[in-house]
């Protein structure tokens, strides 16, 4: 029998039970809220906020008229951007709740 490492261990059992999943949405959900102020502005935090992640789609909430048109005329580039944050493309959508 050989020994596991404990990080290969417990990346088994948290995809066992799915919470890798959960885990790596949180990361995407708060470096997308990181880069909405890091890109626009710090009060931008209060009008706009990612809230959801699944199947290469984030979902942004937007309270502003003028903030949603900022965030959808620079989409590609936020996207660029986050996925340059990550391994691989994690997202290639943006929706829009506004």
């Amino acid at each position: 029998m050989s020994w596991s490492s404990i990080e290969s261990v417990a990346k088994k059992n948290l995809y066992k039970k799915g919470i890798s999943n959960k885990v790596h949405e949180s990361l995407i959900i708060e470096k997308a809220n990181r880069l909405i102020i890091d890109l626009f502005t710090k009060e931008a935090e209060n009008i706009a906020r990612a809230i959801y992640w699944s199947d290469s789609k984030l979902t942004i909430a937007v309270l502003s008229d003028s903030l949603y048109q900022e965030i959808s005329s620079q989409e590609e580039q936020f996207i660029k951007i986050l996925n340059s944050r990550f391994d691989g493309k994690v997202v290639n959508k943006i929706k829009y709740l506004i």
